[in-house]
């Protein structure tokens, strides 16, 4: 067994508790001189490794428009810009922000892209005992009103692009006092955001935000502020706030998850010891705003890792890739999806001989893999996988998917192509997206794997859906966790906070079984359950995730209701995919995605493969969709503003948005 069940430890209603089982005692012993915040991690790394390449990024060229190599900043480098940065924004509160007694810390908000400034900028907070505040770079205006008036941002660092998104809202955020760009106001078009503002823009910028009482530097102006006028440090106390993470609420508004610097700095530990990952080279392009792409870079920082940000663009991320020969890579299924597609349109299903040397590699190697001789093979290594790795580089060592469950065709297909190892994790941001994860030498798709170091699990009853602790030979039940770095709860909403929590156990709403090899596999989801008109109980997200594993979608949303005995779903064609496929149903060769939505014959068919889907993952009778409606736009943040930030689907907003099709999809069905 991988992992390691207490002895004595169930109770009535719960399952015994799960450890990892190089861990029995439950405990994490820190290895890392005694690091307990995030400030301190920053000033180890300087001790460890001064000189080693610490951020990296592309120099653009304004005139072609095209990104060069990567250029590093080394350790020393960065923790003199952090200390002048630091500086800077103590004199800037000192002089500009209204002092509050009855706070100890203050909040620092942070707005764009993922890049050198976010990490440095947050850093530099944490110089003075300041939190972070994120912004995501996809929020509508109302979300970043909601979370600045929420969180009391006075001073945010951001992109020039967002300068003038807050300075439309400032009527509506009064608590805003200084805005300070990441980019330079005297260089154009050191980026592509910065492309647009000109001389004469960046001073209308200066004269807009003189009208409206607001305060506009740039991060040059503030570090010039501190190196003239250095402050000491007053570095943050364990516990002590590190940073609030506003979920993507699919519901009603954003939560505002609460981490202390002990939380964060435990999380990295426990990560770092479960996968050790030394001296890394990274590529980062998720959101920082969020806790997945932020623990992984402090788990690189433990490593002494180099972090490498990308040029802005994840159309870019091959080229990004390319150029700085990463060995840690860490995405959302939605990624790897397309990375799968693609190195499966170009090998596995390519023509001739090619095509077929690719396909006899594969499946080669997926045979040795399920038979747990693991994912590398001395001749179609040289011969095929060698070349497909050169795609990111030819270094890479560790792929990281999480966020939401991964296909496992997907995850081995990747496994043996790219002869690399490849993890897949589970958690949420109320523990710092750190609870379980499969083993480096998995050879077996479809679980989440099991306990990090130092991390606890159980499972408790769920009888209302027929999961219970006693059932045999696995366990089931709605899966709680307990460690250090369970949140400390949400900001200003206590009531929120009691509801998440059964005891000292943080409740995730995912129903799981223990399996018989110690791994844990999410098999439900309490929320979003509905019941049909027949009684039956259909868990929507999980069959999402079924329909979604069909290649010609990039877009699904299911729809019951207890009216109804019939599934319904709104789908979104992946062009690359779905127009030669519906083209050659047509006959017609020039046909738009448009065009071939709106054709009968194609809908039909699209149904009767997501039917066939169904059948073939064992769905039951009831789970198989009835009806589809074919969707031309893709779901998004912005333009329809389906999907959260984290590309997660707004279900009550789809429904509503999508009634008139639900209302005549069902019509349809009772007709017949």
């Amino acid at each position: 067994m991988k992992s390691y069940l207490v002895p004595s430890s169930a109770q009535p209603g719960y399952s015994a508790i799960m450890r990892n089982g190089a861990y029995k005692d439950g405990k994490l012993v820190n290895d890392y001189d005694g690091v307990t915040t995030l400030y301190e991690l920053l000033q180890r790394c300087l001790r460890l490794f001064p000189d080693a390449p610490f951020i990296g990024t592309r120099k653009f060229d304004a005139v072609t428009r095209t990104f060069g190599e990567y250029e590093w900043t080394t350790t020393r480098e960065a923790s003199k810009l952090i200390d002048e940065f630091g500086s800077g924004l103590d004199l800037v509160y000192e002089k500009y922000v209204p002092k509050d007694k009855n706070r100890e810390q203050e909040a620092l908000g942070i707005y764009s892209i993922n890049r050198a400034e976010w990490l440095l900028a947050e850093v530099a907070g944490f110089r003075s005992r300041r939190y972070s505040v994120a912004l995501y770079d996809t929020l509508g205006s109302e979300s970043v009103e909601f979370i600045m008036n929420h969180a009391e941002v006075p001073v945010i660092v951001c992109s020039i692009d967002k300068v003038p998104k807050l300075l439309k809202l400032k009527d509506r955020i009064p608590g805003l006092k200084v805005i300070i760009s990441m980019d330079e106001f005297a260089q154009h078009g050191a980026n592509p955001a910065s492309l647009p503002f000109t001389v004469n823009s960046v001073r209308v910028l200066h004269e807009w935000a003189e009208s409206l009482d607001v305060v506009l530097l740039d991060v040059p102006q503030v570090l010039a502020m501190g190196a003239a006028n250095p402050t000491t440090p007053r570095p943050p106390r364990p516990e002590d706030l590190c940073t609030i993470c506003y979920t993507s609420g699919t519901t009603g508004e954003p939560k505002g998850v609460m981490s202390t610097h002990e939380s964060y700095t435990y999380a990295a530990m426990a990560s770092h010891h479960t996968i050790p990952v030394d001296r890394p080279v990274y590529l980062s392009f998720l959101p920082m705003a969020h806790c997945f792409e932020r623990i992984v870079i402090y788990v690189g920082l433990l490593g002494g890792g180099s972090m490498g940000f990308y040029s802005g663009d994840v159309l870019n991320i091959i080229s990004d890739a390319q150029a700085l020969r990463p060995t840690v890579l860490a995405g959302v299924p939605r990624l790897f999806n397309r990375i799968y597609d693609r190195i499966a349109a170009a090998t596995v299903q390519a023509p001739g001989l090619r095509g077929m040397i690719a396909r006899t590699a594969i499946r080669q190697k997926l045979e040795r893999l399920e038979a747990g001789q693991g994912f590398k093979h001395a001749l179609w290594d040289r011969l095929v996988c060698n070349k497909i790795r050169e795609v990111f580089g030819g270094r890479l060592e560790l792929l990281i998917s999480g966020s939401a469950p991964i296909d496992h065709k997907v995850l081995n297909f990747l496994r043996v192509a790219l002869a690399s190892t490849f993890v897949e994790g589970y958690a949420a941001t109320e523990c710092n997206a750190t609870a379980t994860i499969t083993s480096p030498d998995e050879s077996r798709a479809g679980h989440v794997g099991i306990p990090y170091l130092g991390v606890e699990v159980r499972l408790r009853d769920v009888p209302e859906m027929g999961y219970l602790s006693t059932d045999t030979p696995c366990p089931r039940g709605e899966l709680l966790i307990r460690a250090k770095h369970v949140f400390k709860g949400y900001y200003k909403d206590p009531e929120k906070t009691k509801e998440a929590m059964d005891g000292d156990w943080l409740i995730t709403g995912d129903i799981a079984q223990f399996e018989e090899d110690g791994n844990v596999k999410i098999i439900d989801r309490r929320k979003n359950i509905l019941k049909l008109s027949q009684g039956e109980y259909v868990a929507i997200e999980y069959l999402e995730t079924v329909y979604s594993r069909c290649q010609l979608i990039q877009n699904i949303f299911v729809h019951g209701d207890s009216l109804q005995s019939k599934l319904v779903a709104v789908v979104v064609p992946e062009p690359e995919t779905f127009l030669p496929w519906a083209r050659k149903i047509t006959g017609d060769a020039q046909a738009t995605v448009a065009e071939l939505c709106g054709n009968e014959q194609v809908a039909d068919e699209l149904l009767a493969e997501l039917r066939r889907l169904g059948r073939e993952s064992k769905l039951q009778g009831f789970e198989i969709i009835c009806s589809i409606y074919c969707e031309v736009e893709p779901f998004d943040i912005e333009g329809n503003k389906l999907l959260t930030s984290t590309f997660k689907l707004k279900r009550s907003v789809a429904k509503e948005y999508y009634r008139k099709q639900i209302d005549d999809m069902y019509r349809a069905i009772n007709k017949k």
